[in-house]
């Protein structure tokens, strides 16, 4: 997955329910870039405790060959870099840098995780792998989708470290337009090498900020209906960083559950 880190905000009219005029997104960098005669710098930043990349790109074609020396820029967790790019006597108009999570070499160990939910509960799975109303791409294929209500308590499935929040959208809906105004919580877990993502959480609903440190089982934050979804629920999602972005993985569960058993209807208990 791809994103400019930067924090918007927006305003939403509650009568007509319509999408946000600006889309928020989980977190946000120290990054700037500056032009000094035929030569730009760029000074970039990953206050993460995660493996971050930088993906750049220009309004110029002939510029866009040369970027791609540099592509991606992958960067350590809380660092900072800076690249000089000689610029000569191309037209760069426009200069763009996008971000993704994580680094494709980082080895990935595989174990079983805890339900993203507090020890006693049950929930119904409403939708599980490769799911046809939304579990259908690359970066969705392998998550499950559990029916906490609103106000539920999601917890964290593994150690790790939060890497991205998002907790400022009020609404949702059954209309696609809303696939990217859902709130939700990513984190890391360097044991594994593997993130995981809490979604479509409540407005307000996050315990956690970007950078905490959170234990396997730990409340986070509280289930929620924003984003594109007709029915109150968690979308939980184990993703790994991949050369082209972000890709979802089969999970299994302590307690006995492999995600890949689960189907539509199934109880699960923690």
């Amino acid at each position: 997955m791809k994103y400019p880190f930067v924090i918007l905000t927006f305003l939403c009219i509650a009568a007509c329910k319509s999408v946000p005029r600006q889309q928020l997104f989980q977190a946000q960098t120290a990054t700037t870039v500056k032009v000094e005669g035929d030569t730009i710098h760029l000074s970039l930043d990953n206050p993460l405790k995660s493996p971050m990349r930088y993906y750049l790109s220009s309004s110029d074609s002939l510029f866009n060959l040369r970027l791609k020396n540099y592509q991606p820029v992958i960067m350590k967790p809380e660092a900072k870099q800076t690249i000089h790019i000689p610029a000569d006597s191309l037209q760069v108009k426009t200069f763009l840098l996008n971000t993704g999570l994580g680094d494709p070499a980082t080895p990935i160990n595989r174990y079983r995780i805890s339900l993203p939910f507090p020890q006693g509960k049950s929930y119904r799975v409403i939708q599980a792998y490769e799911g046809s109303y939304s579990h259908n791409d690359a970066q969705s294929k392998y998550a499950i989708d559990f029916s906490l209500k609103v106000g539920d308590t999601v917890c964290a499935a593994d150690d790790g470290v939060v890497v991205g929040v998002i907790e400022d959208y009020k609404y949702g809906g059954a209309d696609k337009k809303w696939s990217d105004y859902a709130n939700y919580i990513t984190i890391f877990h360097p044991k594994s090498g593997l993130y995981t993502q809490y979604v479509h959480l409540k407005y307000k609903g996050a315990f956690v900020n970007i950078g905490d440190t959170v234990t396997e089982g730990q409340p986070i934050g509280l289930a929620g209906k924003t984003g594109w979804t007709d029915v109150a629920h968690l979308h939980f999602n184990v993703k790994m960083a991949v050369p082209q972005g972000m890709m979802s993985v089969p999970v299994k569960f302590k307690g006995g559950y492999d995600g890949e058993a689960l189907q539509a209807g199934d109880v699960v208990k923690k």
